[in-house]
Formats: structure tokens, sequence, C-alpha cells
């Protein structure tokens, strides 16, 4: 039975992936993937620098906190690392949280890993009894904003230079949300979604 507001323990998980806390272990196997080519373009600024070990030192060192909860994605077929993704600005007051820094492997794209662990974390998010959920998406990564608004996420507005990269450009940020039943309404079609990726 998982309890009322509990996002991480157990581990967000379907019989596609699981997804692990990040911890200090996994580094290794994160900074030996591309991903650290991919974050110049998507990831934001950190305090602590602009590389990708800078980043997971920031992640890790947020995930003591109750607002911010990283996860190591991993290909439960394979047991190999599949992705990055985070449960952010978690605000159990107001029953609302943002999903972010998700990333997968170039292989996985396309895969049922990517479906599944959207559903894994809104499964995650419903069970804990949130209400909203929010994607922040700078405005030129239009492959993810056609991917939310598939599921049902709805486009809200644009906020201006929101956000520094770690290439250094300032990205503009489409805010999209799930209220309420279209969260149920997303983790259906999600279910749906993965279900064909596995069959074809």
């Amino acid at each position: 039975m998982i309890q009322i507001m509990n996002l991480s323990n157990p581990a967000p998980e379907n019989d596609v992936v699981r997804l692990e806390i990040l911890t200090a272990e996994h580094k290794p196997t994160v900074l030996a993937t591309e991903v650290a080519e991919s974050m110049w373009e998507w990831m934001p600024v950190m305090p602590t620098g602009t590389s990708l070990e800078a980043y997971m030192d920031h992640s890790l060192d947020l995930k003591g906190t109750d607002s911010f909860y990283p996860f190591y994605v991993v290909d439960k077929a394979t047991g190999e690392f599949a992705g990055l993704a985070a449960f952010e600005r978690v605000s159990r007051t107001h029953r609302r949280l943002e999903i972010g820094f998700v990333w997968h492997p170039e292989n996985y794209r396309g895969t049922a890993v990517v479906p599944a662990t959207q559903l894994a974390l809104l499964e995650r998010a419903q069970e804990a009894r949130f209400r909203r959920i929010s994607y922040f998406v700078p405005e030129r990564n239009e492959r993810a904003i056609r991917s939310f608004t598939k599921i049902g996420a709805q486009r809200e507005g644009l906020i201006r230079n929101y956000m520094r990269t770690a290439g250094g450009s300032w990205a503009n940020m489409v805010v999209l949300s799930l209220v309420g039943e279209e969260i149920k309404a997303a983790i259906s079609v999600l279910r749906d979604r993965v279900r064909a990726l596995q069959l074809a």
C-alpha cells in the first residue's frame, strides 16, 4: 500500500520501467552517456556550474529536500539505464508538482520506455493525491510539447526569457498542465500507448 503523498518509496514502476531515486552510485553510468550533449540545449544552468557532473551534484543536493525527487530510469527488461526524470517544485499544501529533467538515451526514443516513464510518474502523482501536474518546456523543444499535448496536457501560456540553458542561450518556456480528471485521462492514454508499442 502506497502511503498518501509518498512520491519515491516504493520506487514508481510498471512492467516496463522502474524509477529509482537518483544516488551518487548512479553518477558513473549517467556521466558515460550522451546526456551531456543534450543538456547544452535543454538543461538549465545550475548554481554549481554548467557540466553534467554539476547537474548531478545539484540534483543530489536538492534530493534532501521535500520539493525535488530526481529519478534514474531502469529498463526492466535489460536492467540498463534508460533515462532521467524528476518531480520538482513539489507543493504538498497545494497538491501540485512539476515533471521535468526528462531525458532518454537515443536508442530508447520511440520505444515503450518513454511513455512508460511518464505513466509511472503520473500514476504515482495521482496515487499521492496531487491535483495539478505541470510541464515547463523550452519553446524550441517542439517534440516534447507535441508529446505532452498528445496525452491531454493543456497549454497555458508562454514565459519569456525564463531560463538560461547550459549552452548560454535564453529560453522561452511553454507551460502545460494536467489538472483533476485530465490526469486520469492522460494515464489511460499512456497505458494504451505502452501496450501498443509493446505489441508493435
